[in-house]
């Protein structure tokens, strides 16, 4: 269930740059952009008031993160859009974090662990469910930050839905709000909602032929200002 509140945040991964406020970004200024620290405390800040969403062994390593951790993880996200790796899976992320970013190994392997320890508490459908979600956001992933909305873009709609129906499950409602309390407030809340009108009402993008409307869209989402200007 942590990785349904990851989707509806996913985006923030890909755009994680942004201009001075005020001055419009252009599709081709979003794809080509270099993260800064500067523009990783500014998101950082607006997206702080997301965190009674978030399990404290997710939020408080970003909460308490080192300067050496936001230098690394500025570089590691550069480094992805330059091409420079591309993960399949936890194995290869974990890998690339421990070789060339250190510093944020120890605290993504044991946030991974942790998640994994909630997974385990669910139901079959539900373990089934957050499995399938951790292979497609890997799959979703692509170093042109718009191809990576538009896979997300894409596939949020079923993404909300097998949610949603997760939680009418009798054989799994229980257990899910158990090992993910906070994504179940998230699922239930106001912010959600607004999220899935938006989601249900998205018409699939050609991923190469609609890059303006994919990054038009990155846009709507961006609330806080932070992702696209």
């Amino acid at each position: 269930m942590l990785k349904v509140f990851s989707v509806v945040l996913a985006t923030v991964a890909v755009v994680v740059l942004g201009r001075p406020s005020g001055e419009q970004m252009t599709e081709s200024d979003f794809t080509n952009f270099v993260f800064t620290v500067e523009k990783l405390d500014q998101i950082l800040k607006a997206y702080s008031a997301y965190k009674q969403f978030m399990p404290s062994y997710v939020w408080d390593p970003i909460e308490n993160i080192t300067d050496e951790q936001k230098t690394q993880a500025v570089q590691m996200v550069n480094d992805y859009h330059a091409g420079k790796y591309e993960p399949k899976n936890y194995d290869d992320m974990i890998a690339v974090l421990k070789k060339s970013y250190p510093a944020l190994a120890g605290p993504y392997e044991t946030m991974y662990g942790k998640y994994k320890e909630q997974v385990a508490k669910l139901g079959p459908k539900g373990q089934e469910y957050c499995n399938n979600l951790e292979a497609q956001m890997y799959s979703d992933a692509s170093p042109d930050r718009v191809v990576w909305a538009c896979h997300i873009f894409n596939n949020a709609k079923k993404a909300v839905s097998d949610a949603k129906a997760l939680l009418l499950d009798d054989s799994e409602e229980q257990k899910i709000e158990e090992a993910f309390p906070e994504a179940v407030t998230f699922l239930n809340s106001k912010e959600f909602e607004a999220y899935s009108i938006v989601v249900n009402n998205l018409k699939p993008f050609d991923c190469q032929k609609d890059r303006e409307q994919v990054f038009n869209t990155i846009k709507l989402f961006d609330k806080h200002n932070v992702l696209s200007n």
